[in-house]
């Protein structure tokens, strides 16, 4: 995982504490749709961060398994095609490179199509039902 998809890992995690330690405390339910579209977003952005990083991992233990006498390095002898390809597969994926960006916008876009359903869905019922809201 690289820095920028780290540091938008770590704020998506304290976004989930923070959004749950506050959001007990909501009572109009135009802001608890907020909130949970919030929670949304928080949660969609770390898991595809999350995601991201454990295949990022899972190429490194296929690079790693490439050297074949456990020195640490790659040697003439072990430089293969297949390495050179999960090599460039690593270095020069765009979309890990700019996961944290891609991953935001997604969760982003998710995020609001459901605070726009929740909020629709919350509309209707304050109009038939009016004593429970």
């Amino acid at each position: 995982m690289n820095t920028p998809s780290f540091i938008g890992f770590l704020l998506s995690i304290l976004g989930i504490a923070a959004l749950l330690f506050w959001g007990r405390n909501i009572q109009n339910p135009y802001w608890k749709c907020i909130w949970r579209s919030g929670l949304l977003f928080c949660s969609l952005y770390a898991l595809i961060l999350l995601i991201l990083a454990i295949n990022a991992q899972y190429i490194n233990l296929q690079m790693e398994a490439m050297d074949l006498d456990s020195n640490g390095k790659i040697d003439l002898t072990e430089y293969t095609p297949e390495y050179r390809e999960l090599r460039n597969q690593l270095l020069k994926d765009p979309e890990r490179n700019n996961a944290f960006l891609n991953a935001a916008l997604l969760s982003l876009l998710m995020a609001g199509i459901a605070l726009g359903m929740d909020t629709f869905t919350t509309f209707l019922k304050s109009k038939t039902d009016r004593i429970r809201i």
